[in-house]
């Protein structure tokens, strides 16, 4: 439909509108035709009895030093910190000790992430994960997938 309209738009002023309308084509088309790799292939992981969706891009998952890096998002089912409905966090976990440290964190007001946000840079330490945790059966799902 919006393709329809723009070609359109070109036909009616071939000279004018040709020339304004080629760069709105190109990226209209390039968002569709090479989807951009920040969106991310998010796979729905699990929910908590709270109601918190945990999801993980497995595509992003690599590996380096014995470490392996992975992208992890969580949508709040109530407010985090009064604020925030959604996060997007970048992690390193170990999978010999069975341990993750956060590497980076933004909090997004909207779900989704979406809406305004707030990057924390955490402490640089580790955290032991516990047993039966969700972040327990997401590392060990990265792990696995890694």
């Amino acid at each position: 439909m919006v393709f329809t309209l723009i070609l359109t738009m070109m036909m009616k002023n071939k000279n004018n509108n040709m020339k304004k309308l080629i760069p709105i084509l190109t990226v209209f088309l390039s968002f569709f035709l090479f989807p951009s790799t920040s969106l991310g292939e998010w796979k729905y992981f699990l929910s908590t009895s709270d109601d918190n969706k945990f999801y993980v891009d497995y595509d992003r998952i690599r590996e380096k030093n014995g470490y392996v890096y992975f992208w992890s998002k969580t949508e709040f089912k109530n407010k985090f910190m009064d604020k925030y409905l959604s996060s997007l966090e970048y992690k390193m976990g170990d999978c010999e000790l069975f341990r993750v440290k956060f590497l980076d964190i933004t909090l997004y007001t909207g779900n989704m992430l979406v809406g305004d946000s707030k990057i924390i840079t955490p402490k640089d330490k580790w955290t032991y994960v516990n047993p039966n945790s969700y972040l327990e059966k997401i590392l060990k799902s990265v792990c696995d997938n890694s």
